[in-house]
């Protein structure tokens, strides 16, 4: 049973809401209106992301596929130096300078400004040198006029391709294209430093890795303009690819520097071998020399091989020792030059690897504190002292070779002592132009291979995705603002019916009074009519006749145990809620059953019957005049065939009085119902409010039963205690509720005070035919009033 009253509240609350679904869709309407003018002229928030994956070229050994990643998770590449450089100044710098970013142009709309970028239909070159404008900043609107422009909405024009000194920093604009300029258009020119430039993107930068054990990064980027978001990560990416190619190309580059200073000493000295070999060939007179022994001749060669191979050997060391010495703590030594020694090209390797590491650090930001800065270095000395040492005693082999290898060209050349003499020094000239010209191709191979591995150098970075997003901004999201809106405009309205709802004090339907007087029945309920005709006729069939019909009904239960000429006294609590609208439909209800019905006018303060019949009070006597009265009788104030639709007899309340109290009380108006009890079957009195005056109150005993009329929307529920107090305090045979006015959707204008003491004003519209009294309200009252009408 609780649980269907649960149900039944909870249906009734959201019917009560439903009411009010005109609100709702206008509250919805207007939070959409003003979520389409929050989004047109909100600065649109774009998102954008390049993926890039850090390659590992390290080449010094081979590795197992796994070895990448130790048993701990550890990456074999160091992905937050990584992210460190990108954001490094170094490379936000170049991505600056590369796209300008310095300079920013907005088109000046009516509310909000829209930046340009590459769209704009010209460009802002400044007339300082670059670092002044690197570190000035400044801000100026522009105004397209016929014949150039405008600044700061001055009425000096100005040619564009002409440099303007008026601004404290000169600068001049070139147009892209002419026909794309709309004259009178304006735009707004900002000047960044570039430091400031540098520090909002780093912070708005986002670097992340795509996995934990992914060596991929992310790179991700918003910002107002989706073209500019796009060029700035790709240009970071290039910029940071090229910065990374170039490293490489470090070692090859020395490597050809190296070379081409040998070239030129190589050079000489083979010219003036040559030139000696000429000279003696010259002055000794001397032509071209054969071998006479084929088989000695091929030993000789062979151990000259070894010889020249050996001096070459000892040559290049001694070169590498003489480049080593000249060379400076922290610069790249010349690799693959030639020399045949294992240790020592792996010791050169080694300390040009670690030398490039040391100043990535360096470049990095790293101070000369920094302890790995340190012990860097103390490796590359150690590395450095590690190859002079190989290269010693790679040059004490090389001379002890060699001079065995001179014992055995002497053991040789005694076998040819018949030689001449002249075959000898020739061949010495030719054995050293032979060194020469092997040491210069050997360096002419190396020169090649490290200029072709600099074309080729592999790259840091593979590019798995471009920035290239085209997609919606990421903020304001439209479904979620609209949603919003929609939820904002049911909550706005919610909110407002609740509170109203909270403020409302009046009785609106059976439930309300039920709670409010248990002990008491509703005996009809009278519903709202919009017709300006409140009158009831014969055989109607409208939901007014109906309702009348069941109130006659329910009053037949009531008056069960009353005699011949039932006594029906219809009040109420106070002015306006309907008591004589019921009092005259009533009695035409009761009259069209054949029954003898009088209507008694005793609201002797304000009556209103004559009003609702459209009848001249002045024409006739009534009540009043019949309780001052002695002479005055009976049938002089009943009122016959007063109208040939209506069926009933009227007695009209006539001349308000002075004294009602008195009037009422005076014991004429019992004798005079105790007569009508003869003559009619139902006697109703439309009498006085209760809670204004006592006049009700003098004569309720003499009812049968008391029809309380109260009035949905209009009645309050604090007056609703007082129709109880009431039935306790009068001796009221019985008594029952009407509930006037159910389903009312319009207003009420029925005024009513008593100059009183216990003076009310109420001032409601009221249709039911009566006269309106208009009142003044306040502001607070006519919206109150508004509500209700929409309720």
């Amino acid at each position: 049973m609780e649980s269907n009253k649960i149900q039944t509240n909870i249906k009734d609350q959201v019917l009560n809401y439903l009411a009010y679904w005109r609100w709702f869709c206008l509250s919805i309407i207007i939070s959409l209106i003003v979520s389409n003018f929050y989004l047109r002229y909100t600065a649109d928030i774009y998102h954008t992301e390049a993926k890039i994956e850090v390659l590992d070229n390290n080449e010094n050994g081979f590795k197992l596929p796994n070895q990448g990643i130790s048993i701990f998770g550890d990456k074999s590449i160091n992905l937050e130096n990584q992210i460190e450089l990108i954001k490094s100044s170094r490379i936000i710098d170049q991505v600056v300078d590369k796209l300008n970013l310095t300079t920013e142009i907005f088109s000046e709309g009516k509310i909000k400004k829209v930046e340009q970028w590459q769209n704009s239909p010209f460009q802002v070159i400044w007339a300082l040198p670059k670092d002044s404008v690197n570190n000035s900043s400044t801000s100026f609107n522009i105004t397209i006029s016929e014949k150039g422009y405008k600044l700061n909405d001055n009425n000096k024009e100005y040619l564009f391709g002409q440099t303007n000194f008026d601004h404290k920093i000169p600068f001049k604009l070139d147009l892209k294209n002419k026909y794309k300029v709309n004259i009178g258009s304006k735009y707004v020119v900002n000047l960044i430093k570039k430091k400031q430039c540098r520090k909002s993107i780093s912070n708005n930068i986002i670097i992340d890795y795509v996995g934990n054990q992914s060596e991929i990064l992310k790179i991700s980027y918003n910002g107002n303009n989706l073209k500019k978001i796009n060029d700035i990560v790709n240009a970071i990416v290039e910029v940071y690819q090229n910065d990374g190619i170039e490293d490489r190309q470090l070692v090859f580059k020395k490597t050809i520097e190296f070379v081409d200073e040998r070239f030129v000493t190589l050079f000489d000295e083979l010219n003036n071998i040559e030139n000696s070999k000429v000279n003696y060939e010259k002055s000794n007179e001397l032509s071209y020399v054969q071998s006479d022994a084929g088989l000695l001749m091929g030993n000789l060669n062979i151990s000259r091989t070894n010889f020249v191979n050996s001096s070459t050997q000892l040559v290049l060391s001694k070169m590498m020792i003489s480049t080593l010495n000249k060379t400076g703590d922290l610069e790249f030594l010349p690799a693959n030059i030639g020399l045949e020694n294992t240790e020592t090209n792996q010791l050169i390797a080694n300390y040009n690897e670690q030398l490039l590491k040391l100043n990535k650090l360096i470049e990095s930001g790293a101070g000369e504190s920094n302890p790995v800065i340190n012990d860097g270095k103390r490796l590359l000395l150690k590395l450095k002292n590690n190859i002079k040492t190989s290269l010693h005693g790679y040059e004490n082999f090389l001379e002890s070779k060699r001079n065995e290898l001179g014992k055995i060209n002497s053991f040789e050349k005694a076998r040819y002592s018949k030689v001449p003499l002249n075959e000898k020094v020739i061949r010495s000239i030719e054995r050293q132009q032979t060194i020469k010209e092997g040491l210069y191709v050997l360096l002419l191979q190396k020169r090649e291979e490290a200029s072709i591995n600099m074309a080729i150098t592999n790259p840091t970075i593979k590019i798995i995705e471009y920035a290239d997003n085209e997609s919606d901004p990421i903020f304001p999201d439209k479904k979620t603002v609209y949603l919003i809106a929609i939820l904002i405009g049911i909550l706005f309205t919610v909110t407002t019916i609740f509170i109203i709802n909270q403020l409302d004090n009046k009785i609106h339907n059976p439930e309300d009074l039920s709670v409010l007087l248990p002990e008491l029945s509703v005996i009809a309920e009278i519903p709202f009519i919009k017709e300006e005709n409140k009158i009831i006729n014969f055989f109607d069939r409208s939901p007014l006749s109906e309702a009348f019909r069941i109130l006659r009904t329910n009053i037949n239960f009531l008056l069960q145990s009353a005699k011949n000429g039932k006594v029906l006294m219809v009040t109420s609590t106070i002015k306006g809620e309907g008591k004589t609208f019921i009092s005259l439909n009533l009695a035409i209800s009761l009259s069209t059953l054949d029954k003898k019905v009088v209507l008694i006018g005793a609201d002797l303060r304000n009556p209103q019957i004559h009003k609702s019949l459209g009848l001249d009070k002045s024409s006739y006597i009534g009540l009043t005049n019949y309780l001052s009265d002695y002479e005055v009788l009976k049938n002089n104030i009943i009122i016959r065939n007063f109208d040939k639709n209506l069926k009933f007899d009227l007695i009209m309340s006539g001349l308000i009085p002075p004294n009602p109290s008195e009037l009422l009380s005076n014991g004429k108006l019992e004798s005079l119902l105790d007569d009508l009890k003869k003559e009619y079957d139902y006697i109703i009195i439309d009498t006085a409010p209760t809670l204004l005056v006592t006049d009700t109150s003098i004569i309720s005993n003499l009812a049968d039963t008391l029809l309380y009329v109260t009035r949905a929307n209009y009645t309050e529920k604090k007056l609703i205690k007082f129709i109880a107090k009431i039935k306790e305090s009068l001796s009221i045979k019985s008594m029952g509720v009407i509930l006037n006015n159910v389903g009312e959707k319009q207003g009420y204008g029925y005024g009513y005070s008593y100059n009183y003491k216990y003076s009310y004003n109420y001032g409601y519209e009221y249709g039911y035919g009566v006269t309106k009294t208009k009142q003044k309200s306040s502001l607070l009252k006519r919206i109150k009033k508004w509500v209700k009408k929409k309720k």
